[in-house]
């Protein structure tokens, strides 16, 4: 392929998500937790009213999507490191999916999409919080949440992290969802042993669902994702620890799927 490297603008910080409205204005997402808005060569101040968002470390304001009917509802949605202070008056984050829509300059009409419960939130900061969002052709909502540092979590049902997660546009779980019904099971959960996926698209030929996921060293993937799948984090994997031990001794088992690349 031939590409033409044009720089649209170089007044943000760290730009964690891009994406589309229908007018050509464009979604930019700071990791530090501003939302901007670019068009024509203008880029806005930060739209007021985001939540608050933990930006230690891989922490952030994650991503910015609208809605497939936008035009008609106005709905945005955002990912982000939420903060909590409940449990211990410790900092602690998770991935959270909220909406809401822009007027004049401010966020506004804000909903609670996705919220983990309190005793699955981690310290705030860390690493592997997942973070992107998409809508399939039928107006399903699709988020990824990563293991959070936690690699074990992402074998285990009964926790959002290291998943990927299916909701209807206003947070309601489908019920063709695989794990809906499974006693004690996150009911959102679409497929999972996923360690860190931070990119997710369609392809625009079949509307099929594949996620980009940072392995460790050596361990990135490009994964086909369907519905229950396992994708075997961290029992199998092409990676390494970053100091060259190894983390298991396994490539592929069966029951758990295989990368499309690594």
């Amino acid at each position: 392929h031939r590409f033409r490297i044009e720089t649209v603008t170089d007044d943000v910080d760290t730009p964690w998500g891009i994406n589309w409205l229908p007018d050509g204005t464009l979604l930019i997402t700071e990791k530090s937790g501003d939302l901007r808005l670019w068009k024509e060569g203008r880029l806005s101040d930060p739209v007021d009213g985001i939540p608050d968002v933990d930006a230690l470390s891989q922490a952030g304001l994650f991503d910015a999507v609208a809605h497939p009917d936008f035009a008609t509802n106005g709905w945005i949605y955002l990912s982000f490191a939420d903060i909590q202070t409940k449990l211990t008056g410790s900092r602690l984050s998770l991935t959270k999916i909220v909406r809401g829509r822009i007027a004049a300059g401010k966020w506004i009409d804000q909903e609670t999409i996705y919220e983990g419960p309190l005793d699955h939130y981690r310290k705030a900061g860390g690493y592997h919080f997942g973070s992107r969002i998409v809508f399939d052709r039928e107006g399903y909502l699709y988020f990824s949440i990563g293991d959070r540092g936690a690699k074990d979590h992402a074998q285990d049902l009964t926790r959002p992290n290291g998943k990927i997660h299916r909701l209807f546009d206003d947070g309601r779980v489908p019920p063709d969802n695989p794990f809906v019904d499974q006693p004690g099971a996150v009911p959102s959960i679409w497929s999972f042993g996923h360690r860190n996926p931070q990119g997710m698209d369609l392809d625009p030929r079949d509307g099929s669902l594949w996620a980009t996921e940072h392995g460790p060293r050596g361990g990135d993937e490009l994964n086909f994702v369907r519905p229950a799948l396992n994708f075997g984090w961290p029992e199998i994997t092409y990676g390494m620890n970053y100091n060259g031990t190894p983390i298991t001794s396994e490539t592929a088992r069966e029951g758990m799927e295989q990368p499309a690349l690594h």
